[in-house]
């Protein structure tokens, strides 16, 4: 008899981004993974993302529409109702590729000393184009705690790694997921596997463009600093080196149009196109045993008039 498959728990934390999060809901249900367990921390927001939900949320493990602290508070708090023996976070304006939580739960029984792993990266426009990849080199514990280039949307962990190194510092606004993955090498291992997990979206709003150069550098000195990270000579010559190849290995992997798992050959192609069309709209699978039993009563928690 083959195995049960191990919950994987996912927590999406949103604010204002009715445009996006149907399709990153729509992307996590649609891996059909048998034990799910799906998470949705929604800050009380006010541009329609509730209406937009009100068809998913007997899907939700937990769901809350509430004043909350921004997306740290959202992620560490959405941990603390999940039990799965694998954990992720996925942002409200980020995909899953079709079949990665299949990959995931069968790379971790495979691999019993591996602690958390991370995948290439597909970047997206708001229209879902493919507009540029990150396709990494083997992983590196010393180049990923120097720099922070770990594909959030496409790390997951085991539950005791997290326990160890855990929870996520919700003093961070932008860095959270560097400073966990940070303090996840220091005591487990991590591995970078050669496909695509997920897509990452690039847009006018996206947090990435908005608050790097500000509250973005400084939260990355202060893992540094925490870190106790050294950059000598040396270092600053490896950090644009490893960039580069990662440069130049995306550009291979364009110029050949090598496919990839969670991935079609080139630029420009509709990231919907390797979901068939469905992560827009479509029938949804029947909700699943876990589903199901796991479903607890007042899952919706309104915000506060």
């Amino acid at each position: 008899m083959r195995k049960p498959r191990p919950t994987i728990s996912i927590v999406t934390p949103s604010y204002n981004q009715a445009e996006y999060i149907g399709r990153t809901v729509r992307s996590v249900l649609l891996q059909r993974y048998p034990n799910l367990e799906y998470v949705l921390m929604d800050g009380a927001s006010t541009d329609g993302t509730q209406d937009v939900l009100s068809e998913y949320r007997d899907r939700f493990a937990h769901y809350e529409s509430k004043p909350d602290g921004g997306q740290s508070d959202a992620v560490k708090r959405g941990f603390e109702h999940t039990s799965g023996e694998i954990m992720a976070w996925l942002n409200s304006d980020d995909v899953l590729a079709p079949g990665a939580l299949d990959f995931v739960a069968d790379y971790f029984a495979k691999h019993p000393g591996v602690d958390a792993i991370y995948s290439n990266r597909v970047i997206i426009d708001a229209d879902d184009r493919v507009i540029g990849h990150w396709v990494l080199g083997e992983h590196s514990d010393w180049l990923m705690s120097h720099w922070d280039l770990i594909p959030q949307e496409t790390c997951f962990w085991r539950r005791s790694l997290y326990e160890k190194a855990g929870p996520v510092d919700d003093s961070y606004r932008f860095a959270l997921d560097y400073d966990l993955f940070s303090r996840f090498m220091e005591h487990g291992r991590m591995e970078r596997v050669d496909r695509f997990l997920g897509a990452f979206r690039m847009h006018d709003e996206s947090k990435t463009i908005v608050q790097l150069e500000t509250v973005g550098m400084q939260e990355i000195v202060r893992v540094h600093r925490a870190r106790e990270l050294k950059f000598g000579r040396w270092a600053r010559v490896r950090g644009p080196v490893f960039t580069k190849m990662a440069q130049l290995r995306a550009a291979w992997h364009v110029r050949t149009k090598h496919v990839m798992p969670g991935c079609l050959p080139g630029l420009g192609w509709d990231y919907d196109d390797l979901w068939g069309g469905l992560m827009r709209e479509g029938a949804l699978p029947p909700l699943t045993s876990s589903q199901i039993e796991s479903k607890p009563e007042g899952v919706l928690e309104e915000a506060a008039s």
